[in-house]
């Protein structure tokens, strides 16, 4: 599972419930609305899928920007093999 995580700022205040609602639609987790701030959560089985999701946030009616703050590497929930990261 591949994961990315930040948050968007609204145009205003009252374009928030507008943007919530349309990243329920694209099934992106809401963690958190703070004024015209909206943290997101993305969880998604292919990095391809997350960077689409990505891309298409800034598209949505009412997003001024979007800040990405976390994305987690394809494979990084696997064990490290021993000596691999030993010099």
């Amino acid at each position: 599972m591949i994961l990315a995580s930040g948050y968007l700022e609204a145009d205003d205040l009252a374009r928030v419930v507008e943007v919530t609602a349309e990243l329920g639609v694209r099934m992106v987790k809401v963690e958190g609305v703070k004024e015209d701030r909206i943290v997101f959560l993305i969880e998604r089985e292919e990095a391809g899928e997350v960077k689409r999701e990505l891309e298409g946030l800034s598209n949505i009616p009412g997003v001024k920007c979007v800040y990405l703050a976390y994305y987690s590497i394809d494979g990084a929930d696997q064990e490290v093999p021993p000596g691999v990261l030993e010099h």
